[in-house]
């Protein structure tokens, strides 16, 4: 009964936890999400994680200097254009969802800043775990 019970603890804290999701098998954010059509010499792409528990239940909000860009959930990307120069990127609760979600409870902005050059490519991530919520980060998968 002990290692049963063991067992579960450890099973349930693996799940609590998202997956990564490389960008190249990630599903592409359906058109009705995307909030702006994003135009420029350089490209981020933002690919979540999967995993429910890390906020799965709901959308989250990818903007790019305060704007929206797009509604993202579990396993999904978006690729925006982008001029070269200084961004802020962030990740916020979905002001469109509905139940808590619509509450955007837990969900607060993180945001990321970065340098981009002309024609480059940069990616990140939204990753997390229960402990510490959902974070934007640089990555390379």
């Amino acid at each position: 009964m002990k290692k049963l019970l063991i067992a579960v603890l450890a099973l349930g804290l693996a799940g609590c936890s998202t997956t990564p999701t490389p960008s190249n098998s990630a599903k592409p954010v359906p058109q009705s999400r995307i909030l702006w059509k994003s135009q420029g010499d350089s490209i981020l792409t933002i690919t979540r994680d999967k995993g429910w528990f890390a906020g799965g239940g709901c959308f989250v909000t990818v903007t790019v200097d305060g704007k929206p860009v797009a509604r993202i959930d579990t396993g999904e990307s978006v690729t925006i254009k982008v001029n070269s120069g200084r961004h802020i990127l962030a990740i916020t609760g979905d002001k469109e969802g509905r139940g808590l979600c619509g509450f955007q409870i837990g969900q607060p902005i993180k945001e990321n800043a970065t340098e981009i050059k002309p024609k480059e490519i940069q990616k990140y991530r939204i990753t997390g775990d229960t402990s510490s919520g959902l974070d934007l980060r640089p990555t390379t998968i």
